[in-house]
């Protein structure tokens, strides 16, 4: 064995491992419950979004070098289900996305928009979306569906399967040969298997948005997923850079509308979901895009399999990385100005379930910080 290969580092390292596994499937209480809502009340083409979302893991892990999380478009995705929209006006949405950020990458305004973000405002991003991943999770949680009944009359709460699951989770959180996210999955799916027996689905082979959307996306999928991936991954995110995502979610959104799948992103709380569970360089993305890519080859059949997860066991998963994500706080504590823009950001974005909303509040508080402090130095220069 030469130096080289000692000195080759885990993210590039083969075989696979059982956390570049895990990490894996760090974002699936994302990607997947929002998918499965765009396939079964807006008829888009479940090939397409599944067969977006994989390749686009396959090609950004390959790329980044990092495991960047695939998303669908939240405020885009919200807004066509509660509208019940067509795939065609969710294509033009994404095109529209595609084209704005592609013109953003290619001429580097995205370094220029980028600054407009100050240190309080993406730690103010982070907290408000991990307060959303979290208030999601409680949500999946105590929904009706989230109950499973067994053969029997037998039947377990959300709470209770939640309970079990955060058990699970916090007892294998530091365990390298049995990860937590593949042992809480492979304990949900046990369970949704045995509450499903009898009616597992039958496999086959099958083939104005943009203006909410954007702040949301350059904000969240673009300056916070590079600020995140930094703090995270440090030198190995090197290519994780306003332009380059920018023009990652371009190429997506592109080609998604044009094959009338779902409108892409990348997410900083996804970032974190997969560290937290364990990735640490590409092979995760080829993990979790390979899964994609074999679901978008069973069609719709693949909606019947992903309903195997329990709601309650994915709740668990948002919930965990909500808290860990909104921990980025933490280094702002000291500065009771910033910290106070923040907590304005992650505040606001929860009351009004929109970042868009968040971002406005911590530019008006940023802008007035600004005003009092250049009005404090020239009555001291007076």
């Amino acid at each position: 064995m030469n130096t080289a290969e000692i000195a080759l580092p885990r993210a590039h390292a083969w075989p696979l491992t059982r956390l570049d596994v895990a990490g894996a499937f760090g974002d699936i209480g994302i990607l997947f419950p929002i998918a499965i809502a765009l396939v079964t009340l807006n008829h888009l083409n479940p090939t397409a979004v599944f067969l977006g979302a994989g390749l686009t893991y396959i090609l950004t892990g390959w790329y980044f070098q990092i495991p960047l999380a695939v998303e669908p478009l939240k405020a885009i995705a919200a807004i066509a289900l509660a509208m019940t929209l067509p795939p065609s006006a969710i294509a033009s949405a994404g095109l529209l996305m595609g084209v704005v950020l592609a013109f953003i990458g290619i001429t580097n305004l995205a370094a220029s928009l980028a600054k407009l973000f100050t240190l309080p405002i993406v730690r103010g991003i982070q907290l408000g979306l991990g307060l959303l991943l979290a208030r999601e999770g409680l949500r999946l949680i105590v929904s009706r569906q989230s109950v499973l009944r067994f053969s029997g009359g037998i039947s377990l709460a959300g709470w209770e399967i939640a309970l079990g699951g955060a058990i699970i989770l916090l007892t294998f959180q530091r365990s390298r040969r049995y990860p937590a996210a593949l042992a809480l999955l492979g304990a949900g799916i046990m369970l949704g298997v045995l509450a499903d027996w009898g009616k597992l689905p039958a496999l086959a082979w099958g083939p104005l948005l943009v203006i909410p959307q954007f702040a949301l996306t350059f904000g969240n999928s673009v300056v916070a997923t590079e600020n995140t991936a930094q703090i995270l991954y440090g030198p190995q995110a090197r290519r994780v850079t306003a332009r380059g995502l920018s023009l990652s979610i371009a190429l997506v959104n592109l080609v998604s509308g044009i094959i009338q799948g779902s409108p892409m992103c990348h997410g900083s709380g996804g970032v974190t979901a997969h560290y937290r569970f364990g990735a640490r360089g590409p092979k995760s993305s080829y993990v979790i895009g390979g899964v994609c890519v074999l679901l978008a080859l069973f069609g719709r059949a693949a909606i019947g399999v992903l309903n195997l997860i329990p709601m309650a066991v994915l709740g668990v998963f948002l919930i965990y990385v909500g808290v860990q994500h909104a921990a980025y706080l933490w280094d702002i504590l000291n500065s009771a100005p910033l910290l106070l823009i923040a907590i304005g950001v992650g505040v606001v974005s929860l009351l009004t379930t929109n970042l868009m909303w968040g971002f406005l509040t911590g530019f008006i508080l940023q802008g007035m910080w600004l005003v009092y402090q250049k009005t404090k130095v020239e009555g001291v220069g007076t």
